[in-house]
């Protein structure tokens, strides 16, 4: 009967000893889960604020660059602005106009085509300008939108982007204004055969 009982204990004991060191190993694998867990939570924090600070830094870029166009041919009248915001789980950019009283406006239906073309224009160059693949860049027809009495304006803007973003800009147009402001100009023109032929103009 002694034996029996000293059988059991021993066996429970076994339980035991195998219980402790499983709850062991648990903790060990805990400790490390709770730490991986603070790895991670750290790499997000590292990952929000450096996209903040992306966001930040392009924002900024965009909007000067944009605000520099504006102010050529809308002097004090409007102010660029972009805002990122999580929707959904995802990073969405506003970009809207504010007036001279603060009235927040969208570009698309605040004003006539050629605002448009400002914006949209400077937007290209500022994208371009993320990339840098070369420092040429070949527009076609900008500015068609603009009103008349600001062509002279266009002629300014693409000057001004130029200088500051250490831009070529090769040009197709049919506007004398925009024409006139190029440092060389190329005048294309067909023959009865169907053939273009290019004349060096200035």
């Amino acid at each position: 009967m002694n034996q029996i009982l000293n059988d059991r204990i021993t066996k429970q004991q076994g339980r035991l000893e195998q219980v402790e060191k499983d709850l062991s190993r648990k903790k060990v694998e805990l400790t490390v889960l709770e730490q991986r867990q603070i790895d991670i939570e750290a790499a997000q924090v590292l990952l929000q604020v450096t996209a903040q600070e992306t966001q930040d830094g392009l924002r900024v870029h965009l909007e000067d660059i944009v605000q520099v166009a504006l102010d050529t041919c809308f002097p004090g009248e409007y102010t660029f602005k972009i805002l990122f915001e999580l929707k959904r789980g995802s990073t969405v950019c506003e970009m809207y106009l504010e007036d001279e009283s603060g009235f927040k406006l969208n570009p698309m239906t605040a004003s006539g085509g050629g605002l448009v073309d400002v914006i949209s224009l400077a937007l290209r160059l500022a994208v371009w300008t993320l990339s840098k693949p070369d420092n040429v860049i070949v527009l076609d027809e900008p500015f068609k939108f603009l009103s008349a009495n600001l062509r002279p304006l266009a002629g300014e803007i693409l000057q001004n982007m130029s200088e500051k973003l250490g831009l070529q800009i090769i040009m197709v147009t049919h506007d004398p204004i925009l024409i006139e402001i190029a440092d060389r100009t190329f005048s294309v023109k067909k023959n009865r055969k169907g053939i273009s032929k290019v004349k060096v103009e200035g």
